[in-house]
Parts: structure tokens; C-alpha cells; sequence
């Protein structure tokens, strides 16, 4: 009996680890220059700052296990930024974009300097998805 729970919790951590795992490749246009940050500031998610309308930032909150807005429309030059408002951590990678692991309330913003699709997950999360349309 020993034995068999033994074999399944190395089988959960092979799945675990291999869920983990960086793909590596990507055919998205990467950028050409991150503003990465990650501060302990204020906490996103007032309307007016999810529009982005008076600073040219564009926030994206991580809350719920989801990116809220998941999608967001940028022109070239604009930044976004995420942050974190779940107890649990989170980051942001994909298509040239790679936070650190962000804890409840640290930020990350990027710099988008090329029209594009940028795709993102979170990797400890990996069915947390969203998107950066980056347009001229």
C-alpha cells in the first residue's frame, strides 16, 4: 500500500513539474523594450485606471485566478501593467514578456514597442490566459 502511494505522489510531481515547464517558443514578435517593475504600490482597479485613459497605462488585475481584462487593446509605445490582488502568486510570461512571481499587490509593467498579438499565461497557473493586441 505504501508503495503504490509512493509511485502516484512521484507521478503527481512529474505531471507537476513537467506543468511547470517553460515551452520556450514562440512565433509572436517579442518586444523590443520592457519597462519591467514590480513594486508593493497601490492596488489596481478602479474603472478609471482599468481604462488607462489618464496616465497611458493600461492596468490589468490579477484577481479570481484571471487576468480582468483578459484582452486589452494598446498602441505602440503604451505600457501595461499587472497587478496582483489574489492571496496566491502569479506571473506573466509569454510572447517575449517574463515577470517574476508576483505576491498580493506587486506590480509588473512592460513597454510594448512593436505592433503585434501578445499571448500570456501564468505558468503556475497555466489555464490563466490573455492577450496585448499592440496596434500602430
Amino acid at each position: 500500500m505504501k508503495k503504490e502511494i509512493i509511485i502516484f505522489l512521484i507521478i503527481i510531481g512529474v505531471f507537476f513539474a513537467a506543468g511547470c515547464a517553460e515551452n520556450g517558443t514562440s512565433e509572436e514578435p517579442a518586444p523590443s523594450t520592457p519597462a519591467e517593475e514590480v513594486d508593493n504600490g497601490e492596488v489596481a482597479g478602479t474603472e478609471e485606471a482599468a481604462t488607462g485613459a489618464e496616465s497611458g497605462i493600461v492596468d490589468v488585475e490579477i484577481r479570481n485566478y484571471e487576468y480582468k481584462p483578459q484582452n486589452v487593446t494598446v498602441k505602440v509605445g503604451q505600457t501595461v501593467r499587472w497587478t496582483n490582488n489574489d492571496t496566491v502568486l502569479h506571473d506573466v510570461v509569454g510572447s517575449g514578456i517574463e515577470s517574476e512571481y508576483l505576491q498580493k499587490g506587486e506590480r509588473f509593467t512592460y513597454t510594448f514597442e512593436e505592433e503585434g498579438t501578445y499571448q500570456y499565461i501564468c505558468t503556475i497557473h497555466p489555464w490563466m490566459e490573455g492577450e496585448v493586441v499592440v496596434e500602430v
